[in-house]
């Protein structure tokens, strides 16, 4: 039951950056669009990613794929 535990320590601040990041496809962008700084929307997919032990988004020319 390994991702029981995942899930037991994903909060929904997490989900919502994720889904403004997927949206925005852009961390700067999606700060804004949250009304946060740059850093703690990274800081905020890096604390997922080693959650899900995936890089989830990655860099992609001018985007986040």
């Amino acid at each position: 039951m390994k991702y029981v535990s995942m899930f037991d320590k994903i909060d929904l601040h997490l989900i919502r950056v994720l889904h403004t990041v997927l949206t925005e496809r852009s961390v700067s962008r999606a700060a804004l669009r949250l009304g946060m700084y740059q850093p703690a929307v990274s800081a905020a997919l890096k604390r997922l990613r080693e959650l899900a032990g995936d890089p989830l988004l990655v860099r992609s020319g001018a985007g986040m794929v």
